[in-house]
């Protein structure tokens, strides 16, 4: 379903440490979909439920809604550093056409 590179858990695990949060988990939600695809979201929580699925992964319990699951399958969140900034980000195989919610893509 989904999966998470060693350096993301690394830095999960540091942000956990910083805000005393080490037995949460890392939620994973879509936030919206668009005419490029799904927008994802990830945040601390401390709860899951029985609709969760729940990956362990480099030490990390990632938790994610079922109805979630079509948008997740193969995703992978990574942690990438560039001249640019650094942050997660979370890669799938929804790709889109169009690139953008520009309209133009007619999508």
């Amino acid at each position: 379903m989904i999966d998470i590179t060693e350096t993301a858990a690394q830095k999960v695990k540091e942000i956990m440490a910083d805000n005393n949060k080490e037995n949460s988990y890392l939620r994973v939600y879509v936030a919206g979909v668009g005419c490029s695809g799904p927008n994802f979201g990830m945040a601390l929580d401390e709860s899951k439920t029985t609709d969760d699925n729940v990956i362990e992964a480099h030490g990390v319990t990632i938790v994610a809604d079922k109805k979630f699951a079509y948008y997740l399958e193969d995703a992978v969140i990574d942690y990438v550093e560039s001249e640019h900034g650094s942050g997660f980000e979370i890669k799938t195989s929804f790709q889109s056409d169009c690139g953008s919610c520009c309209s133009g893509c007619r999508g």
